[in-house]
């Protein structure tokens, strides 16, 4: 006998997924001794069978069959087990103790190693220690559980790579001692540019270490990446497999595929980062003792430029500074999945210095990382089962970036079609640059003969399942929908609040205010209260070439204060949303806001009264004296000591948290402190801020203002993050 299976729902049960699979009400006897499978299990292997045509990458623990509202039987398959990352190191070299520790703890918690340039080779082949190394910065990552794992490096010479390997059994030993005697955690051997005649002594000098460091502690390799598995030249000195036996891991350094000289292209393209982890693996290496490095910077082409011009260094994090100084455009090339940013230099323009290089007049390409290309290759992590990541080099990153390293290394097995909500002022060209997509690719997919989209739509963006001979694939919500009249919801069984809370958009507190309740206990049959006052949604304007890679909410946050006349671009194409807001910026938008409030005018003697010493009633810069004199008749900006202003330096985030909590007074009558009532939140490191601003801090933490444990009082703050500072503060004003 032969089953139809009508529908099919993916559910998950504890961490699980279970597939469902409904078939026609039978009403013939062969039934009968099918479902008991006295006979045979042909119900099952058909079950069985459909489940793997359909969802080959699912990972079922179990397959329930359904006819009509009887459950026939439940087939239990092996356990789904996701990937798990808890590997990630990078290395030190541009900066000092203290820069270093700075850089990491921006790190939000995602490294547990560090390599920093310890070990450098003197001219005869014995161990160099440089200047970098600091007992101070050893404890303080030991404190923070993070292992030191020093580098040895030649720095690209030939002559004194050699000259380390045939003195191998004297630096071996060098090292070790060293090791040893000061407390780290091993050693990353990082000797390149030497070739396959130097193979055997390369290996054995890995061995020699693996022999003479304790174990517990590391010896690791950093190889050349190999995609062709050429075996000559500097990827001819790596014998994968052997070094894999002596080395704790390889670490595939998989950039600079492209480089200074070079024609131009991406720093780490996808198949080329691919073909390297496919090549390791050809040679035996182990998937978990394979580290994936990635590269943290970029390079920059001039188009008609000379050969000095071409392909030079930089870090990711100076691109948005280029974008924002001389406006441009972002393109992601799909077959590299790498984004790509056009700049043009303008005679006159203000001068920038890039590896040392002064940028003349013209039309530059930059090929560097940013979220979508590195989660693309973070996707190789899982795809090959690897034990993690390295990166070069810590602090030429975006430090934004490390919010989202955290679920890139979260991996589930699910991978059937994924969906997206059409949000207020979203496009295709944003929705498909955003999922690494092309707008024909994102029609084709969803069937759509126009770029007519409207808030509330959803869109495929991955391809959708195949539809011949595919049955309906339902994936049910969390919780049954809201009733018709969209008011309130029955508890049905195995509902908690924050379940039924999160599936109509409410906090527990909000679903426990409407509905008068003072524990968490519900009970089957109780009807709730679920319908908040909801406004239609916004539509906005989107005049900006460079926030498209930002998270959407941010965006529509960017967008909503821009629509509002609160924040203005730094173009007219551009919002530089990773640039470092400055003190006189964020008067400028205080200021607007405190006026469009209605709680306060500009000051009638503005043009006449110096409100601050550094911003003199002549200034060219008019805005700037008007709201200044906003900021200052309010309480919001104080001045310093001095009385200035000091309008072109950065605030930092404890001095955001003041004058955000000051702004609120102005216009609400009721400071957040205030509001906060007492609560103080869960700040981590706010023995690093000025006491006179750690009250307010609190109350950032305490209203949710601030999310992050971590504050970093002393930081500066980007034009997107105090635009989303901002936003949710005005949650607390009446606008």
């Amino acid at each position: 006998m032969t089953y139809q299976f009508e529908k099919v729902e993916l559910k998950t049960e504890n961490g699980e997924v279970q597939i469902v699979l409904h078939i026609a009400t039978p009403n013939n006897e062969e039934f009968g001794s099918e479902f008991n499978f006295k006979k045979d299990n042909t119900l099952e292997n058909e079950a069985k069978g459909f489940v793997k045509k359909y969802f080959p990458k699912i990972k079922v623990a179990t397959i329930v069959i359904v006819t009509g509202a009887v459950i026939l039987t439940t087939i239990p398959l092996q356990r789904a087990k996701a990937h798990e990352i808890n590997f990630n190191m990078s290395y030190l070299y541009f900066g000092n103790t203290q820069s270093y520790i700075s850089q990491i703890d921006k790190t939000q918690g995602n490294l547990n190693l560090v390599s920093p340039s310890y070990f450098d080779i003197n001219a005869d082949g014995s161990l160099k220690i440089t200047k970098q190394f600091d007992p101070v910065f050893v404890n303080a990552m030991h404190d923070r559980g993070i292992k030191v794992v020093p580098f040895l490096s030649n720095h690209w010479d030939r002559t004194v790579g050699r000259a380390a390997l045939a003195n191998r059994e004297q630096i071996s030993t060098q090292i070790a001692d060293f090791i040893i005697k000061n407390n780290l955690d091993g050693v990353q051997v990082d000797i390149e540019n030497t070739t396959e005649i130097d193979r055997e002594e390369y290996t054995d000098l890995v061995r020699l270490l693996r022999e003479k460091i304790p174990e517990g502690k590391e010896v690791s390799v950093a190889v050349a990446p190999n995609p062709s598995g050429a075996t000559r030249g500097w990827q001819g000195t790596y014998d994968y497999n052997k070094l894999a036996q002596y080395a704790s891991y390889l670490m595939i350094m998989a950039y600079d595929e492209s480089y200074e000289g070079s024609p131009e292209g991406p720093v780490a393209s996808y198949p080329f980062v691919e073909g390297s982890i496919q090549y390791a693996l050809s040679q035996g290496v182990p998937a978990e003792k394979i580290v994936l490095g990635v590269p943290f910077y970029g390079r920059l082409w001039k188009v008609g430029g000379t050969k000095s011009e071409m392909g030079l260094g930089i870090s990711n994090k100076r691109v948005d500074e280029l974008l924002s100084r001389y406006g441009g455009t972002i393109d992601f090339d799909e077959r590299s999945k790498t984004p790509r940013a056009t700049i043009t230099i303008r005679e006159g323009d203000p001068k920038t210095t890039i590896a040392g290089k002064t940028l003349t007049a013209g039309t530059y390409h930059i090929w560097y990382e940013n979220d979508a290309s590195l989660e693309a290759k973070f996707d190789l992590l899982h795809k090959y089962n690897l034990k993690g990541t390295g990166s070069w080099s810590l602090g030429q990153e975006d430090p934004d970036m490390w919010k989202s390293y955290r679920s890139w290394l979260e991996h589930e097995d699910i991978e059937y079609a994924k969906t997206y909500t059409v949000k207020s002022g979203d496009t295709l060209w944003k929705i498909a640059t955003a999922n690494k997509l092309t707008v024909s690719k994102l029609k084709e997919i969803n069937n759509l003969k126009s770029d007519e989209i409207k808030a509330g739509q959803v869109l495929y963006i991955s391809e959708p399942p195949p539809t011949n001979e595919q049955p309906t694939i339902v994936i049910p919500p969390a919780i049954p929908p809201q009733q018709p009249n969209g008011d309130t919801y029955t508890v049905k069984s195995g509902d908690t609040l924050w379940k039924i809370a999160n599936a109509f958009s409410l906090s527990v507190n909000e679903l426990k205010e409407l509905n008068g309740l003072t524990s968490d206990e519900i009970y089957i049959g109780q009807v709730l209260k679920v319908k908040k006052t909801i406004t239609e949604p916004a539509v906005y304007y989107n005049p900006f070439t460079d926030i498209s890679h930002l998270n959407i909410q941010v965006q529509n946050e960017i967008l909503n204060l821009v629509d509002k006349n609160i924040i203005k671009g730094t173009s007219a194409t551009t919002f530089s949303p990773n640039q470092s807001i400055t003190r006189g910026q964020v008067v400028l938008m205080l200021g607007r806001m405190i006026v469009n409030s209605g709680t306060a005018t500009v000051p009638a003697n503005w043009e006449s009264t110096q409100y601050f010493r550094d911003v003199p009633i002549q200034t060219k810069d008019r805005e700037l004296l008007k709201y200044a004199a906003v900021v200052n008749s309010t309480n919001v900006f104080l001045g310093g000591t001095d009385g200035a202003l000091d309008p072109s330096s950065l605030i930092t985030r404890e001095n955001m948290a003041l004058v955000l909590d000051r702004a609120t007074k102005a216009i609400n009558g009721e400071s957040l402190i205030e509001i906060a009532g007492g609560k103080v939140g869960k700040i981590t490191d706010l023995n690093e801020a000025r006491k006179d601003t750690r009250e307010a801090i609190r109350a950032l933490s305490a209203l949710g203002i601030t999310v992050n444990e971590q504050y970093f009082p002393k930081d500066d703050v980007k034009r997107s993050q105090f635009a989303s500072f901002l936003t949710r503060t005005m949650k607390y004003l009446e606008l």
